[in-house]
């Protein structure tokens, strides 16, 4: 079976199982006549979109090896000068079975690390299961737009959480079988050693894959950069021309992301102000930055907006033009529909929980609204007050503080 089509099997089969978790729980649930949605932290912002560049000093690496190269830095990585970024071996079959033992090696030792977990005290359940249901939502998410890049990755994180959780229920997690499975997997591959070691000449950041705009705007090129050079690379389209090119590193500790957007727009968005941005559709893409330079466009309703960054991950590094939103004001809180808010006979306002089978008034505190849901100030803990991870009713009726639910 090929690599893909095992991918693929695998997701299929994650899936599956994980679709099951979730029924149970709903199954749990049926019969009961109030709905109810948890009460989750969460961050809603006022943003500006806006279509962004990342300039950085970039340095490829080249190699005169001949053979099949196999990567042994991750996209991303920080790596220093001498380190290895990459094996050469003779043969495809080579390189195949020494990527393969890369893979299991990894899935191997975290088996290994949900295996010798004991038991967990003072775990937050609530917190976990919301975890889940976030990687859950994850991995659909990766296998609903084809992309398998980080399928094994999560499909770990997924198993080793669902560990955690059996094992401070007290249920035992043995991990033997899949542990043997592995191992004797590994040793049947028959690993050959490459032929040939490369490593980085300096430190940076590894990236395996070129873009083709590797040179054309650098870091050196930020304070005499013009708003219309800035457009007109944008709009511009890029393949990589040398095929000796293992991958680049990304030197330096900064980087920068451009664009070009309605300067109406721009209020509150002064030169040296610390702001968020977010590249990309991911959460996990939001990155803090300062306001580098602002430069008006001929068109004076648009300005170049320069920002400056330090942060890098994976997919930092990997990006180049992307649709991004600058982050103007963001309200953080414990985000509930509006339509389950309601005034107790004291005027307070606040919404109904199950607790046990007990509904509960808890007082709430609004600091942002829109016309679907309301952000309100996190008090949990504090006696009656709503608090992370309480089940609130949004739906049902007869509903009363200290009602005993049947």
């Amino acid at each position: 079976m090929s690599s893909k089509k095992l991918t693929n099997t695998l997701a299929i089969a994650l899936a599956v199982i994980i679709l099951g978790y979730l029924a149970i729980n709903v199954v749990k649930s049926a019969g009961s006549s109030y709905k109810t949605a948890t009460a989750y932290e969460q961050t809603v912002s006022e943003t500006i979109d806006a279509k962004m560049f990342i300039i950085r000093d970039e340095t490829l690496i080249e190699t005169q090896d001949s053979g099949v190269v196999v990567p042994l830095a991750v996209n991303g990585e920080k790596v220093g000068g001498g380190n290895r970024i990459a094996a050469v071996f003779a043969d495809d079959t080579s390189a195949e079975n020494y990527a393969k033992s890369l893979s299991l090696g990894k899935k191997l030792e975290a088996y290994r690390k949900i295996n010798n977990q004991v038991k967990l005290a003072n775990l937050d359940l609530k917190k976990l299961t919301h975890d889940i249901d976030s990687e859950f939502c994850s991995i659909l998410d990766s296998v609903y737009s084809n992309d398998f890049s980080e399928l094994s990755r999560q499909e770990l994180i997924f198993d080793e959480m669902l560990s955690r959780k059996d094992i401070s229920l007290g249920y035992e997690v043995d991990c033997s079988g899949v542990i043997d499975e592995l191992e004797s997997e590994i040793a049947s591959l028959k690993v050959k050693q490459p032929s040939g070691i490369i490593t980085a000449e300096e430190a940076g950041y590894f990236v395996s894959r070129l873009d083709g705009f590797e040179g054309i705007i650098t870091a050196a090129d930020i304070d005499t950069l013009t708003p219309e050079t800035l457009e007109k690379t944008i709009d511009a389209e890029k393949e990589p021309e040398n095929s000796t090119v293992l991958g680049k590193l990304i030197t330096g500790y900064e980087w920068y992301a451009a664009a070009i957007v309605d300067t109406a727009l721009l209020a509150g968005t002064e030169v040296n102000k610390n702001v968020r941005l977010v590249l990309g559709d991911k959460e996990g893409d939001t990155v803090q930055a300062k306001v580098y330079s602002k430069v008006g466009a001929e068109d004076k309703d648009k300005t170049m907006i320069i920002f400056k960054s330090s942060e890098m991950n994976e997919r930092l590094a990997m990006m180049r033009k992307v649709s991004g939103k600058i982050v103007l004001k963001s309200f953080s809180g414990i985000k509930v529909r509006k339509s389950s808010v309601h005034f107790d006979e004291n005027g307070s306002e606040g919404v109904y929980i199950i607790e046990g089978n007990i509904i509960k008034f808890n007082k709430i505190e609004e600091i942002y609204s829109d016309d679907e849901y309301v952000i309100v100030k996190d008090n949990s803990g504090k006696s009656g007050w709503l608090s992370r991870y309480d089940e609130v009713i949004v739906s049902g009726k007869d509903l009363r503080n200290g009602k005993v639910i049947d």
